[in-house]
């Protein structure tokens, strides 16, 4: 595998690092450092990945969406591999976007004009509009198509699921968790209910309140409808010509067969900490420590300065999210955790 060194810049063209880069065969992966030194891994997709300004012996490339994201790559070798692969996915849009494209010059030229606003409007109003049953019938689609990439640990699985149930969280979304057998601490969510655990971030927890804030934190992405409008918007342009024609259905396709992106889906600052205060008030209402929170949070730093977590690269920024869930937190001693997830937990636990 061939490394390369280059630059990339996250929310502000100022705000620049050094990376080493690696390219696979369906994205870029960009190693950097967090501001502690810590190692975190940034992955593009090709299909959201666009060429920048011509450069000389190298290639500038931008990430499709908000924040603003660019990579600078001094290398020939590098810089041709990224345009061919640029060219192949432009071979390969759908018949629609080539008519669409065809029949409205002017509105893909507004289109272009908004890119940067449109979108995420877009996918909000969609994520909020849909139904839930579809999104439930779309996100099963997705799950069943991502599950086939791992292990599921039956017995994990029924004990975390019934952990959840003590939590006694009413919601419209048939909620269901599975415990997949994973080294790196990692968690995340599936439109319309499913949620996915790797027993890597399990076996770092050592108390019960940190299994209940994971759990309230992903879940709050599946109530706020997080995950559907995040990753809507991540698949951009496809999304666009789904909703410019009407086609529900297409957009449904298109997840299913990106369904890969969600285990590493990136939300914007504003949907985090959204999730995350949500979840900081679910475990508040049932009398749960909401220092969960902190020592999870806490498992992730530590695990960041061994080798990189998916979850730190999907979900940035600890120490601020640190600090707002400290000062939301309600004064005074929390109350004795339930016995029965005191229970649940000791049997999550009894393997390890």
């Amino acid at each position: 595998m061939n490394l390369y060194q280059g630059y990339y810049s996250y929310d502000s063209p100022d705000n620049v690092q050094a990376a080493e880069v690696s390219l696979k065969k369906d994205r870029i992966e960009i190693n950097i450092r967090d501001a502690h030194g810590n190692p975190r891994q940034v992955h593009w997709y090709w299909y959201n990945v666009t060429q920048g300004k011509q450069t000389v012996g190298g290639i500038e490339l931008h990430h499709a969406g908000l924040p603003l994201q660019t990579l600078r790559v001094s290398s020939n070798e590098f810089a041709g591999i990224a345009e061919k692969k640029l060219q192949r996915k432009g071979r390969t849009f759908p018949t629609a976007v080539a008519v669409f494209l065809t029949a409205g010059a002017v509105i893909i030229a507004l289109l272009a004009l908004a890119y940067f606003w449109l979108i995420p409007f877009l996918a909000g109003r969609v994520a909020k509009s849909m139904p839930v049953e579809y999104e439930v019938k779309m996100g099963n689609e997705a799950y069943n198509s991502l599950i086939k990439e791992y292990k599921i640990l039956p017995e994990k699985t029924e004990l975390v699921n019934k952990f959840f149930k003590e939590l006694n969280i009413k919601t419209e979304y048939p909620v269901q968790i599975t415990v997949v057998e994973e080294k790196q601490t990692n968690a995340f969510a599936v439109p319309g209910g499913h949620i996915v655990v790797f027993s890597g971030l399990l076996d770092k927890m050592q108390r019960p309140e940190e299994l209940a804030a994971l759990l309230a934190h992903e879940f709050s992405h599946v109530e706020l409808r997080h995950t559907t409008r995040s990753l809507m918007q991540s698949l951009g342009t496809y999304m666009a010509v789904s909703l410019v024609f009407g086609d529900l259905t297409g957009i449904g396709a298109v997840l299913v067969e990106n369904a890969s992106t969600l285990k590493n889906l990136e939300y914007s600052r504003k949907l985090e900490k959204e999730a995350d205060l949500n979840g900081l008030k679910l475990l508040e209402a049932r009398h749960i420590n909401p220092e969960g929170y902190i020592w999870l949070f806490g498992i992730l730093k530590q695990d960041g300065g061994a080798s990189p977590s998916e979850w730190l690269s999907s979900h940035p920024d600890l120490d601020n999210r640190v600090e707002y869930v400290k000062k939301e937190m309600k004064p005074g001693p929390p109350a004795a955790l339930p016995a029965a997830l005191q229970s649940t937990w000791k049997q999550i636990k009894a393997d390890y």
